[in-house]
């Protein structure tokens, strides 16, 4: 049987060739013709380690190339996870940093927005520093009266609750369509109604609701809260209030006899309505478990191309696999 013809060099076309580019698989005869090939077509010359490569041609050399490629993925991890530059800590302006301590002595958490946010530019709460009290910006929505909103930009922390809320149910200049929208709320009386405040960091599948006591100054109801800039309070109907998930009113501290308050809320109600400096009572904060930093340039790699699609397995059980197919490999040679 003749011998085959040796296929010509496809860049000079003049001598037999010699070589295989790796990555394209052009054949070459020198390596004069190697550097015009790479010139000429820009080629790397180097096995895309990432391309598909399938059974039969899998070899020897191609498992050693598929194994150091996922071992300098995980060093690229290792070296990015390490090199990760800190997080900047944004530092609040000084009169906010005052705004968040005296409201801590009180027993509220008060979250400060990022500038920028609808909440941080409408917030007009200020802490009067003469007078050593906060000023609350405090927001009312009415739903059952189409969504009407109504603010109070300068609410004294001592003020009774129900005398903020009459003021926004009674007639006021200007505002006789509102009046006429909040016409149910007032026949009602403000004994029929209910005020609630959404309890922060809850799921949004899981909405809670604190009962507001409108007989209270607005200090003792913050109390043991976690508030996101300002307070938004919602006056709510009798028929309404099944709607929402209204948590009971905490039981309030017994006066003398050292029985303590029933609860950690009670507790910070009652030191603020003492006026005395309190820890502030710890949010809930609900966060989602976090993601892996998926090695997703390894998933890739030739050798698992073939299995298909999918998450692949942990880089590091992949590398102890491999190592010890490379180890019997070596042993069988």
């Amino acid at each position: 049987m003749a011998a085959e013809e040796p296929q010509a060099c496809q860049e000079c076309w003049q001598s037999a060739a010699k070589y295989t580019c790796p990555r394209c698989e052009r054949r070459t005869c020198s390596l004069a013709c190697v550097k015009a090939h790479k010139e000429a077509s820009g080629c790397s010359g180097k096995r895309d380690r990432t391309g598909f490569v399938g059974r039969a041609s899998f070899d020897e050399r191609t498992f050693f190339s598929d194994y150091r490629f996922l071992e300098e993925v995980q060093l690229a991890e290792d070296v990015a996870k390490r090199s990760k530059p800190p997080a900047p800590k944004l530092e609040l302006p000084q009169f906010l940093q005052t705004l968040q301590y005296q409201a801590r002595r009180r027993g509220v958490q008060l979250h400060i927005l990022s500038p920028g946010m609808e909440k941080r530019r409408s917030n007009t709460t200020r802490y009067d520093g003469r007078m050593q009290t906060l000023q609350w910006h405090v927001e009312w929505a009415f739903p059952a009266a189409d969504g009407v909103k109504v603010a109070d930009h300068k609410a004294h922390e001592n003020t009774l609750v129900s005398e903020l809320l009459a003021a926004h149910l009674a007639l006021q200049p200007g505002a006789a369509a509102r009046h006429h929208a909040l016409r149910e709320h007032r026949e009602a009386g403000l004994e029929a109604l209910t005020v609630v405040m959404r309890k922060e960091r809850t799921p949004a599948n899981a909405v809670q609701y604190h009962e507001i006591d409108i007989t209270r100054p607005l200090r003792t109801q913050l109390a043991g809260k976690v508030v996101v800039e300002f307070p938004t309070f919602l006056v709510l109907l009798r028929r309404e209030r099944d709607e929402y998930g209204v948590l009971p009113q905490p039981a309030p501290a017994q006066a003398g006899g050292g029985t303590e308050p029933a609860t950690a809320a009670a507790a910070a109600e009652a030191a603020a309505a003492a006026g005395e400096e309190t820890e502030p009572v710890a949010a809930e904060v609900h966060t989602e478990p976090p993601m892996p930093a998926a090695a997703t340039a390894g998933a890739g790699a030739s050798s698992a191309a073939g299995a298909g699609g999918g998450q692949g397995p942990d880089l590091a059980a992949v590398l102890a696999a491999m190592s010890a197919d490379a180890a019997a490999l070596a042993g069988g040679t």
